[in-house]
Parts: structure tokens; C-alpha cells; sequence
């Protein structure tokens, strides 16, 4: 399927779930090599990296705390400039390194505000893997350590990601062709 239709918006396919799962693999070996034996917290950033922290660890013959937080900063095709938490595991950050897991990181706000939010909280180091990251709309110096694809301004669907909580089953990424 090249393209599909979500609630009214089409969507041809940007990446394909083959040159994803290359992609995913090629960041676990980079992690692998960095962290050893020595893995951080690892944080998921739902609900949109669940499909790719899955990926990234499916194969893993290692013992790495996995937990999740959520935030939300979109609705529909918009940024509300605005993060809110809706859970994040306090109790297990303190005096440890994280590592945030993310799906895509655009204009940076939801990354930089976790980051300040978990030092603030007492994590010792934080870094973080995007699967995809938007060099164009991204407004701070310290970009994610690990990056999957870099990728324009398209609005994507697809591998967890959703528009209006639709189409993140699909196994390709989309982008919008709408806009």
C-alpha cells in the first residue's frame, strides 16, 4: 500500500519498513557499543516510540530497564507549543543516566523540556535516540545524540506515529501530501 487516507488527509509512504528496521538495527549496535553491560534507564516516550523502543530491543540477549513516560504537545497536524506530562516515573530517575527513547523530535520542546524536567529530578546524565529527526525545525544547540533519519518538514504517520490517534499500525512511515 503507497498510500492511505486518514480522516480525510492522504499520505504516500517517506521510509519503508524495511529500511526502517536497517535503521533500528544499526542504532542498537551504536548503543550496544557506547553502553556495554552498563545500560541507562531507558525511557520511552509514548505513545508514539512504543513501536520503535520495541524494535530497538527485540533482539537484545541483554537486561535493560526499560520504563515509559508520557507527555503530549500535538493536536492534529499542530504543535500546541505547550507540554503536558501525563505520567513519568519520578521515583526511578534519581541518581541514574537515561537514555529517551523518542519517535520524532521537530521542534525540540518536548526534548529539551524532558531533559530539563529529569536533570530537575535528579538524573545524573540524560541523552537521547530519535528515530527521526527534523534538522529545519529544531530550535536548540544540543541536538539528540542518536538519530535514526533526518527528514523534512512533513507532517508523518506511521510505525507509532498517529494523526488524531490513527495510523500508527502502519508499518511504513507516511507523509502527508496534503500540505
Amino acid at each position: 500500500m503507497t498510500q492511505v487516507k486518514i480522516d480525510g488527509l492522504y499520505f504516500d509512504i517517506l521510509i519503508s519498513s524495511d529500511l526502517i528496521i536497517d535503521k533500528v538495527n544499526y542504532l542498537y549496535n551504536i548503543l550496544f557499543e557506547r553502553y556495554h553491560n552498563q545500560w541507562p534507564l531507558c525511557l520511552v516516550v509514548l505513545n508514539g516510540a512504543f513501536v520503535f523502543a520495541e524494535q530497538l530491543f527485540i533482539d537484545s540477549p541483554l537486561s535493560i530497564q526499560i520504563d515509559h513516560l508520557k507527555v503530549h504537545s500535538y493536536e492534529g497536524l499542530r504543535s500546541k507549543e505547550k507540554i503536558s506530562i501525563d505520567y513519568l516515573p519520578y521515583d526511578l530517575i534519581k541518581n541514574r543516566d537515561v537514555l529517551l527513547i523518542e519517535d520524532i523530535v521537530d521542534s525540540g520542546l518536548t526534548l529539551n523540556f524532558l531533559k530539563k524536567e529529569l536533570k530537575k529530578h535528579g538524573a545524573k546524565t540524560i541523552e537521547c535516540v530519535t528515530l527521526l529527526f527534523k534538522p529545519n525545525k529544531y530550535k536548540f544547540s544540543q541536538v539528540p545524540e542518536y538519530i535514526g533519519f533526518s527528514i523534512g518538514d512533513e507532517f508523518v504517520v506511521g510505525y507509532g506515529m498517529d494523526f488524531n490517534q490513527k495510523g500508527r499500525e502502519l508499518k511504513h512511515i507516511y507523509k502527508n501530501i496534503n500540505t
